[in-house]
């Protein structure tokens, strides 16, 4: 079993709630088209969207409560949060196979057959990834996605990994020092290393990251990719969105 986790921002921090949910919608049928029936998939979030596909108990909605966070910090804060909220449910199950998606990435739909192919793995981390920009009509495939996109890592959590109790507040950020599951994506791998627990290489692109959406956290800044991405990704081929339309759900 594995449990997809999915962080979606508020409608009232979103330029276009429209948007987000017509993209978040292509997210979540990404996520759900697996060709292994065994899995779940969370969403936190402060509003329900009004989803474009019947879907059942597999997907579930998890409402915030928290505060609504005003700056880009309080953004990540607020996905933080959201993140654990999810987490608990996960320790509720037991803890297993985890993957967190962001709500407008989009994932192969072969990742819980293969999880239930490896049970027992400390997880897996895809060596190449694809990035498009949204209203293109290909995309690019490049090396270490998970250094750019937060969609890239699945981690095989124990109890003892999850938190047991919510932060006080959502400025609390005690738990990103604490638990993997709140560690930057760029972190994860390194760190699961560190811990004698290596995350083992899935030998096929798992995930499509969605840039130019006009919601994506890490581009409200600018800096969501280094100069030698933006480099890799000048001599890249191109490869048309219909070859991975299938598989990922453009």
């Amino acid at each position: 079993m594995i449990t997809f986790c999915i962080p979606l921002r508020s409608k009232q921090v979103s330029r276009d709630w429209e948007g987000v949910c017509r993209i978040f919608n292509r997210t979540l049928h990404s996520v759900y088209r697996q060709t292994d029936p065994n899995f779940r998939i969370y969403i936190a979030c402060h509003e329900i969207p009004e989803l474009e596909h019947h879907y059942d108990e597999r997907v579930q909605f998890l409402v915030s409560d928290s505060p609504i966070p005003q700056t880009h910090d309080e953004m990540l804060l607020d996905k933080g949060w959201k993140i654990e909220l999810i987490s608990r449910k996960i320790r509720e199950y037991g803890g297993g196979y985890t993957m967190l998606v962001d709500a407008d990435d989009l994932v192969s739909n072969r990742i819980a057959e293969y999880a239930a192919q490896h049970p027992g793995e400390n997880g897996f981390l895809s060596d190449t990834g694809y990035i498009y920009n949204e209203g293109d009509t290909y995309c690019k495939q490049v090396r270490r996605l998970h250094r750019t996109c937060g969609s890239c890592s699945i981690v095989n959590y124990t109890v003892e990994d999850l938190p047991e109790q919510m932060p006080e507040n959502l400025w609390d950020e005690r738990h990103v020092d604490t638990f993997i599951i709140r560690k930057s994506h760029r972190q994860i791998p390194d760190y699961m290393a560190s811990l004698g627990r290596p995350l083992q290489t899935i030998p096929f692109p798992i995930t499509v990251y969605v840039r130019n959406t006009g919601e994506n956290h890490s581009m409200l800044k600018g800096n969501d990719l280094s100069w030698k991405r933006k480099v890799e990704l000048l001599i890249q081929p191109r490869i048309p969105i219909e070859r991975l339309r299938e598989e990922f759900g453009f």
